[in-house]
């Protein structure tokens, strides 16, 4: 699986200034309305901070995946944000997130959803990789470290 299949700049937000869980979270779903992607943000918005509510996505080492099914969608979708002066997610480690992986899945997709989840949290673990993403000056940059990890690691 190819994490930079699911990617696309135009979901790719350099640097993202929210702060907070719900503010964060609020954004990042506002945006994919703005591209056509969801249509009921209040929907999307309400599972994500369910998921979170049960526990945090904020994995630590500045890394947080939040992710919901969503009945509404018919595609699995990933949205990454970053943050250069990170946020308070409320990480498991209690250390302000810098980079944020969105991942919306339709009810039907589950096992794509979990394996996406994997390949995700797998890249992160990379040495170095969430300098090179910070570092990144444009949308289409960071997809060409995505590839490239994915080209690297089948």
């Amino acid at each position: 699986m190819k994490l930079h299949h699911y990617l696309r700049a135009d979901l790719v937000m350099l640097d993202l200034q929210s702060e907070g869980v719900e503010s964060t979270l609020r954004d990042m779903v506002h945006h994919l309305a703005e591209h056509g992607l969801v249509k009921d943000e209040r929907s999307v918005l309400n599972a994500l901070l369910e998921r979170e509510a049960a526990q945090s996505t904020g994995i630590g080492g500045g890394v947080a995946i939040p992710h919901a099914v969503c009945p509404e969608l018919s595609v699995t979708i990933i949205e990454l944000a970053l943050s250069r002066a990170g946020i308070d997610f409320l990480a498991l480690d209690e250390q302000p997130v810098h980079t944020l992986f969105l991942l919306l899945s339709p009810p039907a997709s589950s096992g794509t959803h979990i394996k996406l989840l994997a390949r995700i949290a797998r890249l992160m673990r990379q040495p170095d990789i969430l300098e090179k993403l910070l570092n990144s000056e444009t949308s289409a940059e960071v997809i060409d470290r995505i590839q490239l990890f994915d080209e690297e690691h089948p």
